[in-house]
């Protein structure tokens, strides 16, 4: 039986630090989006019209409204590339990957878990800091880490090379179709599954595909709370991004979980966020 009381009462001070670490760095998120309300509407946002933290974001944005208005958009496109490295190297996907980390290692020093599931994992850098924090805590519970990418396999040898000690395997998972048997026949219940910013390319019927194998889900992604589709939307619509809002999500969940909860309220306060981006669901 899982203690949801107590994983609830445990990320409460990641989720403080979260709200803190965003209220220093953002202050408000108004200024995002009257940022790309100007650049929908073909009006210049220079760099140092910006609060810094926001520039990544903006140069990402600014890039898809050139790049569409003449063709398709290409991942493979290197402008884009380098913007979403600075990105990743930005404060503010700091202040993500902090707060990733710390939900899950808060769980997983709490309760008894059976199986750590990581979705999207991507080149592993969140991935890496989650193992770091394991052994420093003297924890050893299976991971499991996928994406869509073959290239998951190199993260997996990456990842095995640097934590000899931590027993990780990786797969290959698209999640808008089921898991993979072998790797269901990996895990080892209660599973742990969280995933980072998957939903606005998979939409909601991955919830359904990763909610049947997961006991706890921890959702990292911008989901939607006035209902009302704003500027950035739009603009990432531009690059097959899906509008996600959390009324629907939550429909989605309530199929599969008896507790969904909106993990960054304080933060949603502070920043004036139209959008949560850490939402806790339990079996």
């Amino acid at each position: 039986m899982i203690n949801k009381e107590a994983i609830l009462k445990c990320i409460e001070d990641p989720m403080d630090q979260y709200q803190q670490n965003m209220t220093e760095a953002l202050g408000d998120w108004k200024e995002l989006l009257d940022a790309s309300e100007k650049l929908l509407a073909g009006k210049v946002v220079r760099d140092d019209e910006l609060s810094p933290p926001f520039r990544p974001m903006v140069k990402m944005m600014r890039l898809i409204m050139q790049v569409t208005k003449e063709s398709e958009w290409n991942w493979s496109n290197p402008a884009a590339q380098e913007i979403f490295k600075d990105k990743s190297k930005s404060k503010i996907y700091k202040i993500f990957t902090e707060a990733i980390v710390g939900i899950v290692s808060s769980i997983i020093r709490t309760v008894e878990i059976g199986t750590l599931v990581e979705i999207g994992t991507g080149p592993g850098q969140v991935t890496s800091s989650l193992c770091k924090e394991m052994i420093e805590n003297n924890i050893n519970i299976p991971i499991v880490i996928s994406d869509r990418a073959p290239s998951i396999s190199q993260t997996g040898e990456n990842l095995r090379k640097s934590f000899p000690s931590l027993t990780i395997d990786d797969f290959i998972w698209d999640i808008r179709e089921n898991p993979p048997k072998e790797l269901t026949a990996t895990l080892t219940t209660p599973v742990l599954l969280f995933e980072r910013f998957c939903l606005p390319y998979a939409g909601y019927i991955a919830i359904n595909r990763i909610g049947p194998i997961a006991d706890i889900l921890v959702m990292e992604d911008d989901l939607n709370l006035t209902g009302k589709k704003e500027a950035p939307d739009v603009i990432y619509e531009k690059i097959g991004a899906q509008f996600l809002t959390f009324k629907e999500a939550k429909k989605t969940l309530r199929k599969t979980f008896s507790l969904i909860h909106t993990c960054d309220k304080k933060n949603i306060e502070s920043i004036n966020a139209i959008v949560t981006t850490f939402t806790l669901a339990i079996k």
